[in-house]
């Protein structure tokens, strides 16, 4: 048995060098912030910080990528999943990871959230997140106010500095996946509660099409549909592909689609759009919600009441339409026990002998660390600079960013070595992960 395990993920490996199987297609190259970055800055003075904060991501679609807490997405970023989250006080989901833009911070821009990626294989078919979320108001004004007061020789002031972690007050959200197949993801989400007293959790894992149909003319939009315990979710490119949710969720639809009147002032363009889950889970707001339970965006919504020091799972299984065989039979539980086992195996092969127990699992979490932070990069200039109203024939194009790439189109995995900060195409660190 230990033999056949040490060649799982070099077999899948081998087979996705050469083409016969797509183990990479899927994997967590969803990007940890897309609000902020320069690709959606199309404001006047190249202020992206100001033009795209992240008050603005919850309703407002991205042009170039996408985001997410735990994300996973195919290798061409059309189909995400990602980790929704609600300690039932904050004034928004927790839906992407927040921080200070370069203004706000004391040492500039700066993630303050507590997220670590604890295993993974090259192929992704088995990786490991870990995410803390706070029991209480997760403290978005005091993070602000209090680095902006500081100077650049004082320390940051940190997200636990606030006290919001004090008596084991949070949650240890752990989310694991595993392959069954290059089109069959498993997904093992496990809430613990460290304080003393039972709390609520609302969990939405949530799945959603990149937006690549507004203010295209001629695009295909895609859809997804609800019924019962499963989204089907179908596109163009992609094929028709379900997420199945164990359990009795209430399955909430809206569309990936800005909300002109929050953001701007002016009327939306579409009856339901990318805040809708968000008004109705806070809010209460029936009306938010397609209950045609049709759209772009779509979300699985668990509430679940965890005892102090308890915790409780939730299954979810992502695969391509057609396959017969039982979502959630006592083959989900046997499959991630063989991933976490052909994991081991990988890494029992892999890791310098010489190395101890402690400096074993440095080198592994180091790994995983890299792996997870490939991520999809689309950026085509020549649209870019379309839409900036510049070309090659027009004196404008200098003062436009990015102008002298006039050649480049990226639509790839590229590893980086922070997905949260990565901001702009930067030839110095990019790294080409095919």
């Amino acid at each position: 048995m230990k033999s056949e395990q040490k060649l799982g993920e070099h077999a899948r490996l081998l087979e996705a060098r050469e083409g016969t199987a797509p183990w990479r297609r899927w994997g967590p190259y969803l990007s940890e912030r897309q609000w902020g970055t320069v690709r959606e800055d199309y404001s006047e003075h190249g202020t992206a910080w100001d033009y795209f904060p992240h008050d603005h991501a919850r309703s407002r679609a991205y042009r170039w990528g996408e985001d997410g807490l735990a994300g996973f997405c195919d290798d061409k970023q059309l189909l995400c999943f990602a980790l929704v989250l609600w300690n039932g006080s904050d004034p928004i989901l927790k839906e992407r990871a927040f921080g200070l833009t370069n203004r706000e911070g004391n040492h500039g821009e700066d993630v303050k959230e507590y997220y670590f990626y604890l295993d993974a294989t090259p192929t992704y078919s088995y990786c490991k997140y870990l995410y803390k979320y706070p029991q209480h108001t997760f403290p978005y004004d005091d993070l602000v106010r209090a680095n902006r007061t500081r100077s650049r020789q004082e320390f940051e002031y940190e997200l636990i500095d606030s006290g919001i972690f004090d008596d084991d007050q949070y949650f240890d959200i752990l989310a694991e996946y595993g392959k069954a197949s290059p089109e069959d993801i498993l997904i093992l989400l496990t809430v613990h509660n460290r304080g003393s007293a039972t709390k609520p959790l609302h969990l939405l894992p949530t799945l959603w099409f990149r937006n690549l149909w507004t203010g295209r003319p001629g695009a295909k939009k895609p859809a997804m549909t609800g019924n019962r315990d499963t989204i089907t979710a179908d596109h163009p490119q992609l094929g028709v592909w379900q997420l199945k949710c164990d359990g009795s969720p209430r399955l909430l639809f809206t569309e990936n689609e800005t909300n002109d009147r929050r953001i701007f002032g002016t009327a939306n363009g579409a009856a339901f759009v990318k805040d809708g889950i968000n008004d109705f889970v806070l809010h209460g707001r029936t009306a938010a919600v397609n209950p045609a339970k049709t759209g772009t965006k779509a979300a699985a919504y668990y509430l679940l009441d965890i005892p102090a020091a308890g915790c409780a799972t939730v299954r979810l299984r992502l695969r391509r339409a057609g396959l017969d065989d039982p979502a959630f039979d006592a083959s989900f539980d046997e499959t991630l026990v063989r991933c976490r086992a052909e994991a081991d195996a990988f890494y029992d092969v892999i890791t310098p002998p010489h190395l101890d127990k402690d400096g074993r699992s440095i080198f592994r979490q180091a790994l995983a660390g890299m792996l997870w932070s490939k991520q999809h990069y689309h950026y085509d200039v020549a649209r870019w600079l379309a839409e900036h109203h510049a070309s090659l024939l027009s004196g404008s194009i200098v003062a436009v960013r990015n102008a002298d790439w006039v050649h480049m189109l990226n639509d790839d995995i590229i590893s980086m070595p922070d997905k949260w900060e990565y901001p702009w195409y930067a030839s110095w660190d990019l790294v080409d992960s095919t």
